[in-house]
């Protein structure tokens, strides 16, 4: 240790005992993690009260009326997503987040058994959150490359219109031939001005995943995280919009774009760099 870092912080109280007043660094890591649960536990409560009241709000033109009211709830989403991603510690043990999973995958149950929306809702948020995280950590721990990442990114938006778009893709099927199972798999955003059971845009539990897959990998090869969860968040909102002028569109090859486009000069800085993201 060189000369001039060995600063005491240390001093004496008024009766005599030293005090020291270095300040903790992992409690000045938490900070920031706990402030991030607090406000994704404030969108939680949030979205309860968007979907109890959404029937007493005004509503416009409703184009407009579908983009706000999906700006809101996909903005709920990002802060949901981001305090999951507060409960994973770096280094640490993904188990939590597939506990994570489990309650909400029984929380999404018993909404669906009971008609409670919300608790539906949430739990499919919270089930495909920890399912994404996990996947998305665990593949960046096992292919420790990039380049899996960018491969899958772009494999999964390819795949997801073809499941839209081909007479026999599993979307397509799933729309055309059970629309009255579509409500058990997707996450329901009232409609500002309407009752959820009236009119709603939905998005697939599925998305939810691979929003949460890339918000895990883009921690896990340190890309830009707050940016790419706005990103993301508004791929859904810019895919709603283009479906209100032509039709039911895919929601995976704009969120992976968003999610590639952000981190665009950093994924080639990785790329080039080889299979090692930890120098």
């Amino acid at each position: 240790m060189g000369l001039g870092a060995q600063r005491s912080h240390a001093c004496l109280s008024d009766d005599g005992e030293v005090v020291d007043h270095r300040i903790d660094p992992v409690s000045v890591a938490r900070r920031p993690a706990v402030a991030t649960l607090v406000a994704a536990l404030a969108a939680a409560i949030a979205f309860i009260v968007l979907v109890a009241v959404s029937g007493l709000a005004p509503s416009f033109a409703w184009r407009a009326d579908i983009l706000v009211s999906m700006a809101v709830g996909v903005t709920l989403l990002a802060l949901m997503m981001a305090g999951l991603l507060a409960l994973q510690p770096p280094g640490g043990s993904t188990g939590r987040l597939l506990v994570v999973a489990g309650i909400g995958l029984a929380a999404a149950v018993a909404g669906s058994l009971l008609h409670v929306v919300a608790l539906a809702d949430l739990g499919r948020i919270a089930f495909g959150g920890g399912v994404g995280l996990w996947l998305g950590f665990t593949l960046a721990d096992l292919a420790d490359d990039v380049r899996i990442i960018v491969g899958l990114a772009l494999a999964v938006g390819v795949l997801d219109a073809a499941s839209v778009f081909l007479p026999q893709g599993p979307t397509r099927l799933l729309l055309t031939r059970a629309p009255g199972a579509v409500p058990y798999f997707v996450v329901a955003f009232p409609t500002l001005g309407y009752k959820v059971s009236e009119a709603y845009s939905a998005l697939g539990t599925s998305d939810v995943i691979f929003f949460g897959l890339y918000a895990a990998t883009t921690v896990a090869f340190r890309l830009r995280v707050r940016l790419t969860l706005a990103a993301m968040a508004a791929s859904f909102v810019v895919t709603v919009a283009l479906a209100l002028f032509t039709r039911a569109l895919p929601a995976l090859p704009l969120l992976s774009a968003a999610f590639l486009l952000v981190n665009a000069d950093l994924l080639r800085e990785r790329w080039r760099a080889g299979p090692s993201r930890s120098e």
